[in-house]
């Protein structure tokens, strides 16, 4: 090793491993309790009880991609899987490459730069490879793209799996491009899982906040922080570690205004700063999240202003699609009471049969294996017996799999009516736990790939990530707009989804069900509750409206100048 180091003329720190922040530990990771739980089960339950992997003769997973927005947290819980697992006498070396770090000018030198970089990884096992930003190191590979980056995306598939083992070596890739990746990285033996990181939801986002205002003197009650989470809706990891430092400097300078006018370094009593809701309302004005700079999210809660008129329709909306796609249900339950984590099909299981399981019966199975010949039927008819409790409260179980033929969700108002802005935004914030792709206009031609391959890649993704929600706003409109192709690969992609498969398709219009496109039309079934019609408010919505606006609001006395 030391002497191909020396031919390539590199550094001995090309290769070493890096030193990482101790402190990151995983009780420093908010919302992503099931990706941390995945991991433990790859990297440190190998190396806490080597015993039980050698009792059944399994290898553990060796390889995990992270994807998903920038800034969800997808280089900070690589960070700290780190940290947990050198813990006591255990060391694990880490190391580190951020994209392209590897490529090199000189032809041959990148494939040798990956070779040595697991040749030491290996001497140095256990030990983690963490590529971030991997899409630059091993992009898709085709006729079009140069001979070299083809070589090395060729040497990392040969040293991630093959013939030689990698024992003790974990490798983890972090991308935001997961379609760039080449798709021989995504199998098993590989990449063995995949980790999606989402934004957070409501009750992560609370969590993230405890975690960043933990060692704060005087810390935010958890009622400000549950509203907080409620209107940061948008917000990742990063932003709202953002937020707070925001916080945090707002209330310095509403503290210590002279400081930005004075140069000397002047005598702050720091005890006398103290953050308050204000300075989070002023920081979340200036903080832009990493999601909506560059396309605004399609999600929003309703206006305080507007609650008075659309709170009741907006509940009825939710109520009828609820009846249309069940995991609506579920997901406004869960968030109700605040669950964050997923049950299994066997939770929904009784008593009995549990016990009928796992216990008596299928011990017997287990001691007569001997005997396997003798009681050859007795085996059939006990894994007969698991596959049909399987199916039956498992695979049809309402908890676990909900059922729908084929969801489909239309809101219809009248012409320049304007409810339907407001109400599938916050029909899309109440469903926050499920991913949205957003299929209008500009999504279509904004991007520099044609807009049929902008269609099928967003409709694919939505599929592979279900349970999801497709979003149309316009559907009339944007029919008449596109070309025939877009249709036709819209069409085509729609009925290919599978028939029970949890995808909604949400879409908004101010055209008649009746005078909409005929393809359009045959889309949304008015006889099961599948279109919606968004009814004017009435007289005592009106006057609610009213009411606080001219009765409560316009009667209180004006701000005094020195209260303000």
């Amino acid at each position: 090793v030391h002497k191909d180091r020396m031919k390539i003329r590199a550094s001995l720190a090309d290769v070493d491993p890096v030193q990482i922040d101790c402190s990151v530990r995983f009780d420093g990771v908010g919302g992503l309790a099931d990706h941390i739980s995945a991991l433990k089960e790859m990297v440190v339950f190998p190396l806490l009880y080597p015993e039980v992997f050698e009792r059944f003769k399994i290898q553990p997973p060796r390889g995990c991609l992270f994807y998903g927005p920038p800034g969800t947290g997808k280089t900070l819980v690589a960070r700290a899987l780190a940290n947990e697992c050198s813990q006591g006498d255990r060391r694990v070396a880490f190391f580190m490459r951020k994209g392209a770090d590897c490529l090199s000018k000189w032809v041959g030198e990148s494939e040798r730069q990956l070779r040595l970089l697991f040749d030491q990884a290996y001497q140095m096992r256990p030990s983690i490879i963490f590529f971030d930003e991997i899409d630059g190191l091993a992009p898709v590979r085709s006729s079009k793209q140069d001979q070299v980056h083809s070589s090395v995306v060729s040497t990392l598939l040969a040293l991630m799996d093959g013939l030689d083992s990698r024992g003790e070596v974990v490798v983890i890739g972090a991308t935001n491009r997961l379609d760039s990746i080449d798709p021989a990285l995504r199998r098993p033996g590989r990449f063995d899982r995949e980790f999606l990181f989402s934004l957070p939801n409501k009750e992560a986002r609370k969590e993230i906040f405890k975690i960043h205002t933990r060692d704060w003197t005087l810390r935010p009650l958890d009622k400000f922080l549950e509203e907080l989470a409620e209107k940061c809706v948008g917000y990742c990891g990063a932003d709202i570690k953002a937020l707070c430092a925001e916080a945090a400097l707002c209330a310095l300078r509403r503290r210590y205004p002279q400081i930005y006018e004075r140069s000397e370094k002047l005598e702050l009593d720091i005890a006398s700063i103290k953050i308050t809701a204000r300075d989070f309302v002023m920081a979340m004005q200036k903080t832009v999240p990493a999601s909506q700079r560059a396309v605004a999210s399609p999600g929003r809660a309703l206006s305080p202003i507007l609650k008075p008129l659309l709170e009741n329709t907006l509940e009825r909306i939710l109520q009828a699609l609820q009846r249309v796609f069940p995991h609506a249900e579920l997901a406004l339950k869960d968030q109700q009471q605040g669950i964050t984590t997923t049950s299994t099909c066997f939770d929904s299981l009784p008593d009995h049969r549990l016990a009928l399981l796992f216990s008596g019966t299928w011990s017997v199975f287990i001691k007569k294996k001997k005997h396997i010949g003798k009681n050859f039927n007795i085996c059939a008819s006990l894994n007969h017996l698991f596959l049909n409790l399987f199916s039956s409260y498992c695979c049809r179980n309402p908890r676990c799999q909900p059922t729908s033929f084929r969801p489909r969700f239309l809101l219809v108002e009248d012409p320049g009516c304007g409810q339907a802005f407001h109400l599938a935004p916050a029909v899309i914030h109440a469903l926050e736990k499920f991913p949205v792709y957003t299929l209008d206009l500009p999504a279509l031609f904004v991007s520099i790939t044609s807009p049929e391959e902008t269609c099928a890649q967003l409709m694919r993704e939505a599929q592979r990530t279900a349970p999801s929600i497709i979003y149309v706003p316009q559907i009339a409109l944007w029919w008449e707009t596109v070309g025939t192709t877009v249709k036709a690969v819209f069409m085509t992609l729609l009925q290919n989804i599978p028939t029970f498969a949890p995808v909604l398709l949400l879409a908004t219009t101010d055209v008649k069900h009746g005078d909409l496109p005929e393809e359009i039309k045959a889309l949304f079934n008015n006889d099961c509750e599948e279109v919606f019609k968004i009814q004017w408010p009435t007289c005592a919505e009106r006057r609610s409206f009213f009411e606080d606006l001219v009765m409560k609001q316009a009667a209180e006395p004006p701000a005094s100048k020195n209260n303000s």
